[in-house]
């Protein structure tokens, strides 16, 4: 047992804009524990369980314990010869043990994210976190633009800063592959023809380590006139671009992907960018249609 500082720890937690239900998450306690924890209603609690609560607020084990009252560290006791062989035996042994499972090959951890090429100011469009590794626990951290609105996701977020748009989930992964589907809506301030980047890794522990994997795949985006699920921008839903966005909406239940208004232009063949309604419409616009001549 170690003895905490409450203070400390309610100071580390608000400062990464963290909140109780998620750092209790990370440890594997309940709020209230959480709570007496920051208001030094259990002074001391186990060693494993005050890492893991440091590894939640991340900061150093140091940070969040009360240094004034640390008990001074016990004098090693005298060991005889035979003994002291013993002890050198035991720790070869344990070493041994120790390299064999950090040198195991383990599965490899892959992190990637999918996004659409385009999106239109003020649009609403899903983006796609895939993983597959073997066995770990882990944080997803995803940073969004600047400006830009987190709308939801499955599974939900276990933490959302809407003022930085950080917006992180606690994961466990198993075997089998792993998605997590969320909707994001484009600052409808955003300029046309510009670029735009996301950030975003895994943080992963093992029974042997903590690492830290990027987000592979798609980080950015350009912001145009142009529909997210029109993947060629041909101003056109082709029939392998409506059955990505079906799929997609069957893995999203809940979330509105607005699917009936990708149907419409997908049977309209075209869809156009209403300056008006700064909404996307089916067909063609009444100034691109083609002209009727008159026969002199």
């Amino acid at each position: 047992m170690i003895q905490i500082d409450g203070a400390a720890i309610r100071q580390a937690r608000e400062e990464q804009s963290l909140t109780q239900l998620y750092v209790a998450k990370m440890v594997g306690v309940t709020t209230d524990t959480i709570s007496r924890w920051e208001n030094n209603r259990y002074p001391t609690i186990k060693r494993p369980n005050a890492e893991k609560l440091a590894e939640a607020l991340e900061v150093p084990l140091e940070q969040i314990l009360r240094q004034e009252e640390q008990a001074p560290q016990p004098r090693t006791p005298f060991w005889n010869l035979s003994r002291r062989w013993l002890i050198v035996v035991l720790s070869l042994c344990l070493l041994t043990i120790a390299l064999s499972v950090w040198l195991w090959p383990q599965p490899p951890i892959v992190a990637e994210r999918v996004l659409p090429s385009y999106a239109a100011p003020g649009a609403v469009f899903p983006v796609q976190l895939r993983f597959s590794s073997g066995t770990i626990r882990g944080v997803v951290r995803e940073q969004l633009p600047q400006g830009w609105r987190f709308v939801s996701s499955v599974p939900a977020p276990d933490s959302v800063d809407e003022k930085t748009g950080l917006v992180r989930w606690i994961v466990q992964l198993q075997d089998q592959p792993l998605t997590i589907y969320y909707l994001v809506q484009v600052d409808p301030q955003a300029k046309v023809k510009t670029m735009m980047r996301f950030d975003g890794e895994l943080v992963a522990h093992t029974a042997t380590r903590r690492s830290r994997f990027e987000l592979i795949g798609a980080d950015q985006l350009v912001i145009q006139h142009i529909h997210w699920a029109d993947l060629n921008a041909d101003m056109m839903i082709d029939d392998d671009e409506m059955l990505d966005a079906s799929y997609l909406s069957e893995n999203m239940p809940g979330m509105d992907l607005d699917l009936d208004a990708v149907e419409a232009m997908w049977i309209e063949d075209h869809y156009y960018w209403d300056a008006q309604t700064q909404q996307f419409q089916p067909g063609v616009a009444a100034d691109l249609s083609p002209r009727k001549t008159t026969a002199p």
